[in-house]
């Protein structure tokens, strides 16, 4: 039973967003194969998006889809070994100062992905973080 519990994927909860998430991302299911995050950031939509672009182009993922008009990109990642397919949406919005990244990463098939997706979701936020900073 032991062996089960690692298994169980990831947990909304392992994350916490300091902004409300936007109503054009689908909530997460009651299910741990999937991570929704929104995080603020002072740099405008004009600089975060590209930098946003630039990070998901650099993951290789299986199909990319930049909507820049809509500062909106869709990504799809397949598990090589089993050929697996997860959704990634993320949003930039607008706001008075900066703006909001709004990101979900989630599982097509399956109840749990042993942390897939949330491991997938702080990659990004990571490499975003480093390529802002490296560019100030």
């Amino acid at each position: 039973m032991a062996l089960i519990f690692p298994l169980q994927g990831s947990r909304p909860s392992n994350f916490t967003s300091d902004a409300d998430h936007h109503k054009q991302i689908e909530p997460c299911p009651d299910s741990p194969n999937c991570t929704l995050v929104s995080k603020t950031y002072s740099q405008e939509t004009e600089t975060l998006f590209p930098a946003v672009s630039d990070v998901l182009k650099n993951l290789d993922p299986y199909q990319l889809s930049l909507i820049s008009d809509e500062h909106r990109i869709e990504a799809v990642f397949k598990i090589p070994l089993f050929g697996f397919k997860d959704d990634v949406h993320i949003l930039v919005e607008t706001k008075p100062s900066g703006s909001i990244l709004h990101i979900r990463s989630a599982s097509r098939v399956g109840h749990s992905d042993l942390g897939v997706n949330r491991r997938r979701v702080k990659q990004i936020l990571d490499k975003i973080e480093a390529t802002l900073n490296h560019s100030n």
